[in-house]
């Protein structure tokens, strides 16, 4: 073998490991790259769950606040029917101690 083919051969290794290293290089940032990544989708999955659990906790308060509202919007009507059921019995008890009165009366 001649000496220019020995120094081509040289150059050419030379530049496939340059090739090598640069690969080598890309390879390691593929790889932390695809460790960013796993790790992300983790935070994802666990802030989904999280987001999960506290939209199903604040339909459940809004339930229930709403079942609060409705039981304080309906308290003055009962209170209404209370007063309105206790002045009929009033009145009749008065009207039967009317009666009674005078059946005694006479």
């Amino acid at each position: 073998m001649c000496r220019k083919d020995i120094s081509a051969l040289r150059e050419s290794l030379k530049s496939a490991h340059r090739r090598i290293d640069e690969n080598s290089r890309v390879i390691e940032g593929i790889h932390e790259i695809a460790s960013n990544v796993k790790t992300l989708a983790i935070q994802v999955k666990h802030l989904a769950d999280t987001t999960t659990g506290s939209i199903e906790e604040l339909k459940n308060g809004l339930r229930r606040q709403g079942e609060r509202l409705g039981a304080l919007e309906s308290e003055p009507g009962n209170k209404w029917k209370s007063v309105s059921l206790q002045a009929v019995l009033a009145a009749v008890a008065a009207a039967a101690g009317m009666v009674v009165g005078r059946l005694i009366d006479n």
